[in-house]
């Protein structure tokens, strides 16, 4: 079987670009790549975080982004739960609390079109803790 080298890119619907970039930019320190525009508009962005991690930002209708609003699409991984919760606090952003899953711990926060965005740890609990 050929394989699966990695996560090439993740794609989010947004309603606004420029406000979602500013978001994924101060939130968790993505750089944006390039921006496509139409008519002197953001219609689209690719953003990068020194990680590697590439997100693709299009601007779709509202329905559309309605239609994932309260849905987890994305989950990073994260390296402290409690200094992302202060960080988050600081930047008075709406998160959830720290919450034990199958999976490890995570935070969930918000982002400007309503989608879910979790902050997980790398450490996932083995069978006897899951």
């Amino acid at each position: 079987m050929p394989s699966v080298l990695g996560l090439h890119h993740i794609r989010l619907p947004v309603v606004d670009v420029e406000a979602s970039s500013d978001w994924y930019r101060t939130i968790f320190g993505f750089e944006v790549l390039l921006y496509e525009e139409e008519e002197s508009r953001a219609v689209g962005a690719v953003l990068r975080h020194s990680n590697g991690i590439v997100l693709g930002l299009h601007q779709v209708e509202a329905a559309v982004v309605a239609a994932l609003e309260g849905f987890n699409v994305l989950g990073l991984t994260a390296d402290d739960l409690t200094a992302w919760s202060d960080e988050l606090d600081r930047l008075e952003v709406i998160r959830g609390d720290v919450t034990r899953s199958s999976v490890g711990y995570f935070i969930e926060v918000i982002d400007p079109n309503g989608t879910i965005v979790q902050l997980h740890t790398a450490e996932q609990p083995n069978v006897e803790e899951g």
